[in-house]
């Protein structure tokens, strides 16, 4: 249990972030709630169906039985359901949040020629350097371990960029200034020292240095030279500096999010451990009384098998009878328990169970009636993820700007980023609505085919070339 002050006597170090805590019922006083930590690797067993609770015997007790035989004890196994409901969450928010492109647009009325062909350059790069992807895999961290970065640098003159994430065996320490800004990113994991040991690394980003540290261990050689100078740099108790070198970025060039409620799912996992242990229940009940049982009645009856057990005659008396027990029927309340849960668990987390559609294509108004609950959650998840979204433009416009050796004309581009929901559409209707636009001069052509999901990045420029070469055809 933590109250949040026993965080506060700790070192607060290079290695320390703020925890990922849940609410509890209980109080220590009507002003001060009391708080269960929730680590990443608790998240991770949320995940996936293996680490569930209902797994645990400890949580979901095995059958303790007598055998009358051999006058013993012995443990029966039950059987245990896990359902695999937070990837269905997940996979769902995602789909609605990152289905379509970051939206990258100059942000001047009257733009020039040469603006428009860094922009179009710029947006490009952004497509080469799979910008799109690694949004998708910061969304995914934070979505499954509560937190995310992506990390730019620079190798051989060429801007690069990658995702750090607890998925891929990271721990992320983020050190904000009396601003809130971020001073201090810091990356814990893994790896092979000269390719033989794992050992503990560490890296850290400043608003000018990049540094690599590596842990003191049983293998590592403690007096082995390092040309890395650690004047004025301060140290970590347990590692030793094996790099050192300035950055090319005005700022920490790190993007990093982080969810305080912890995963997608957070609202509904107590519904969700309530699910699977009622469901395991039935399937144990199914297991007992699913299959006929038969009686058999009489002082002269005889059961005949074959070399496996199983019974192939049955002879009997005149007066002996033989008869099955009917099944017990399901019962209607825990059917009602079971949809109950369910319908609780999507509510909670505003998924939506996919419609049975009879037949045809729905007009747009019904689709987004249909999932309004997940297009409602990725609304709001776009208004988180803008300030992340934003800073991953900015980096991305200088790093991209010192490769093309144009850095001040590609920071100088007023450039505005965001990000638009997905929503499930019918194409013909998208279609149909861009052309009575456009040809009513209510947007322009130009504009009608950036947005077709059939348009390519350099769409308009291709259909000016085609007009041209029509043109001078009929000259």
């Amino acid at each position: 249990m933590d109250t949040g002050k026993h965080y506060q006597g700790q070192e607060r170090g290079l290695l320390w972030k703020r925890p990922f805590r849940r609410i509890t019922p209980f109080h220590h006083n009507a002003e001060e709630p009391a708080w269960k930590v929730m680590t990443q690797a608790d998240m991770l067993r949320e995940y996936f169906p293996s680490g569930h609770k209902i797994n645990d015997p400890q949580y979901y007790h095995n059958l303790v039985k007598y055998d009358q035989e051999k006058k013993e004890f012995f443990t029966q196994e039950v059987f245990r359901v896990a359902v695999p409901l937070q990837k269905i969450i997940t996979t769902q928010q995602l789909v609605h949040l990152t289905g379509n492109d970051i939206h990258l647009e100059l942000s001047d009325s009257e733009t020039t020629k040469e603006k428009q062909e860094l922009m179009r350059q710029l947006q490009q790069g952004w497509l080469d350097k799979g910008m799109e992807r690694l949004f998708y895999q910061l969304c995914k961290s934070v979505k499954i371990t509560g937190d995310g970065a992506i990390a730019f640098f620079m190798q051989e003159g060429k801007l690069k960029a990658k995702s750090l994430s607890y998925l891929n065996g990271d721990t992320l320490y983020p050190h904000y200034d009396d601003n809130g800004e971020l001073c201090t990113f810091i990356r814990k994991y893994m790896g092979r020292d000269n390719g033989m040991y794992e050992t503990t690394f560490i890296e850290v980003w400043d608003c000018h240095t990049f540094r690599r540290y590596k842990s003191y261990n049983a293998y590592s050689v403690h007096g082995d030279s390092v040309n890395v100078s650690t004047k004025g740099i301060p140290e970590i108790p347990g590692y030793r500096l094996i790099e050192s070198h300035t950055h090319p970025f005005p700022y920490v060039p790190v993007v990093y999010h982080r969810e305080d409620s912890g995963p997608c799912w957070s609202f509904s996992q107590d519904n969700i451990d309530k699910y699977e242990l009622a469901l395991s229940a039935l399937c144990q009940n199914n297991m007992a009384y699913a299959f006929p049982i038969m009686v058999l009645r009489g002082d002269d009856i005889q059961i005949n098998g074959d070399i496996y057990g199983n019974v192939k005659a049955i002879t009997m008396g005149s007066d002996d009878h033989a008869e099955y027990l009917s099944a017990p029927q399901e019962a209607e309340n825990f059917r009602l328990q079971l949809d109950t849960l369910l319908r609780m668990i999507f509510m909670g987390s505003f998924t939506v169970l996919p419609p049975e559609v009879k037949g045809g294509n729905l007009p747009g108004v019904t689709i987004k009636l249909l999932y309004s609950p997940s297009i409602e959650k990725a609304m709001t998840d776009a208004k988180a993820f803008e300030i992340s979204i934003e800073k991953m433009c900015r980096l991305f416009q200088h790093g991209y700007g010192i490769e093309q050796k144009a850095l001040h004309l590609y920071t100088n581009l007023h450039v505005i980023s965001w990000i638009e929901p997905y929503i499930h559409q019918n194409t013909a209707e998208l279609v149909s609505s861009l052309c009575n636009l456009a040809n009513s001069g209510i947007i322009s052509r130009q504009t009608a085919s950036e947005h077709s999901t059939f348009a390519s990045n350099d769409e308009w420029q291709r259909i000016k070339t085609e007009s041209k070469g029509a043109a001078n055809q009929t000259d």
